[in-house]
Formats: structure tokens, sequence, C-alpha cells
């Protein structure tokens, strides 16, 4: 049997990184740790190759504009009941992710430094 299914990536608009810096602003306790990475890629100039997207407690960073649902993401998310951060790096849509890891607070924009290297963007 022939399947006539031809994949189409999902696309999401990438959110610029003045706006996610208000966003988090404005949300304040207990996002001033994301608020602190964000202006940490400002600073650093990471904004000029990195991109991202938001929901309420999930950032998501990428090396591609505009973004591609799951390829090549990482997923950076407060889980607000025991305020550790979990981040999680999805290489390809529907496969498994390849790296899991959580973080205090304090490891945040540690732990984002380490994760970029290592994916060498």
């Amino acid at each position: 049997m022939y399947n006539s299914y031809k994949y189409r990536p999902g696309l999401v608009k990438i959110i610029p990184w003045e706006k996610l810096e208000e966003k988090y602003e404005n949300l304040g306790f207990p996002y001033e740790s994301m608020l602190a990475l964000i202006r940490f890629i400002r600073k650093g100039n990471l904004d000029k190759k990195l991109f991202a997207y938001t929901s309420m407690h999930n950032l998501v960073v990428t090396i591609y504009n505009p973004a591609e649902l799951g390829r090549e993401t990482l997923h950076i998310t407060l889980n607000v009941n025991n305020m550790r951060w979990y981040f999680e790096y999805r290489p390809k849509p529907f496969e498994p992710s390849e790296m899991i890891r959580y973080c205090d607070d304090d490891e945040l924009i540690v732990t984002f430094y380490k994760y970029i290297n290592r994916l060498k963007w």
C-alpha cells in the first residue's frame, strides 16, 4: 500500500527577545530567574544566533527562525510545584528527547550555558 502522507513541519513564529524580556518583567515572581536568563542572552549577544518562543511556564530556544516544532529545540520550564527548572532538548519531531536535566533557581544560567556549549550553538 502506498503511503500518501507527506510530513509538513509545524512552524512557530519567533518572539523577539525584547518582547520576551517585557513579558517576564511583567510576570514577576517566580520568573525573576527566567528574566535574568533572557538578559544574559541579550547581553552576551546570543540573541543574534538564538531564537525563542514561549508559553506561560515554558521558554523554547532554537537556532532556527521560524522554529519548527520539536526540531532542535531546548525547552526550559519552571515546575511551580517544586520551583525547579527543567531542561529538555528535542532533536527531531516525534522522537524522544536526547537530554533532560533539572536545576535549581540559582543554577539556571550556568545550566543553560552548558547546554548551548554541548549543542555547539
